[in-house]
C-alpha cells in the first residue's frame, strides 16, 4: 500500500471494517484501487473527491449498463462524485460478501429511477432500455442516450420499439406485482429477486 496506507490509523480501519463487509486488509486494498483511479489527487490530498468520470474508469463499472445510475445511488452529492468512504460503501455492497438482501436493496434503489419507493411502469421502461438493449444490440446505450432515458426523452437509436418495451414492462409487472396495484413494491421486488437464479452475480464487483 505504501504511503497511502498511513492515511488511516488502526482505529479508523477498525471503524471501516465495522461498517462494511470487508476486513482491514480488504479496506486497504479498496483504498489502493480508489487512489489508482486518480493518482495525482491521491498524492496531493488526504481524502480526495473523485469525479464521475474518474470513478467510471473502474473497469467493473465501465462495463455495467447501469454505471451512472449506480453512482447516482451511492454519491451523496448526487452528481456522481465520490470520496473514499462513499466508494468503499459501494464496493462493500457490491462485494461477494454482501448478503442477498443487501444486493436486492441496491437493485431496487437503482431501478427506482424517480426515488419514490416503488418501481412503476416508467421506471421499468428505463430498466428495459438500460438492461435489455445491450443484450439485443451487443452494446450499451451511450452516456447521452442514458441521460435522455433518465429525463424521459426519446431515444432514436434502439432496436426495441415502443410497443416491444411496453409488452416487456407489462409482463414484468404481471409476474412481480403481488397486490395488483400496478407497481412493484420493495416486498414485490424482494420476493421476485430472491427466486431468480444468478441475480447476485449481476451485482458483484470482485476486489
Amino acid at each position: 500500500m505504501g504511503q497511502n496506507a498511513s492515511r488511516y490509523n488502526q482505529d479508523e480501519l477498525a471503524e471501516f471494517q465495522d461498517l462494511t463487509y470487508f476486513t482491514k486488509r480488504e479496506v486497504l486494498h479498496v483504498h489502493k484501487r480508489f487512489c489508482g483511479l486518480s493518482p495525482e489527487k491521491a498524492k496531493d490530498e488526504r481524502n480526495p473527491v473523485l469525479s464521475k468520470q474518474e470513478i467510471l474508469s473502474l473497469p467493473e463499472l465501465a462495463a455495467n449498463p447501469f454505471n451512472e445510475r449506480i453512482l447516482d445511488v451511492f454519491s451523496q452529492s448526487g452528481d456522481g462524485r465520490m470520496n473514499f468512504e462513499e466508494f468503499l460503501d459501494m464496493m462493500s455492497q457490491f462485494s461477494s460478501k454482501a448478503p442477498l438482501n443487501t444486493k436486492i436493496d441496491i437493485a431496487f434503489r437503482i431501478y427506482d429511477f424517480n426515488d419514490d419507493g416503488e418501481i412503476c411502469e416508467k421506471d421499468l421502461e428505463k430498466v428495459v432500455l438500460f438492461l435489455i438493449q445491450p443484450s439485443v444490440t451487443g452494446g450499451n446505450l451511450s452516456s447521452d442516450d442514458r441521460q435522455k432515458v433518465v429525463n424521459n426523452e426519446s431515444v432514436t437509436k434502439t432496436s426495441l420499439s415502443l410497443e416491444d418495451r411496453k409488452q416487456i414492462v407489462q409482463r414484468v409487472i404481471r409476474e412481480m406485482d403481488m397486490d395488483d396495484d400496478g407497481t412493484i413494491s420493495y416486498l414485490d421486488f424482494k420476493h421476485g429477486m430472491s427466486k431468480l437464479n444468478g441475480f447476485e452475480e449481476s451485482f458483484k464487483i470482485t476486489l
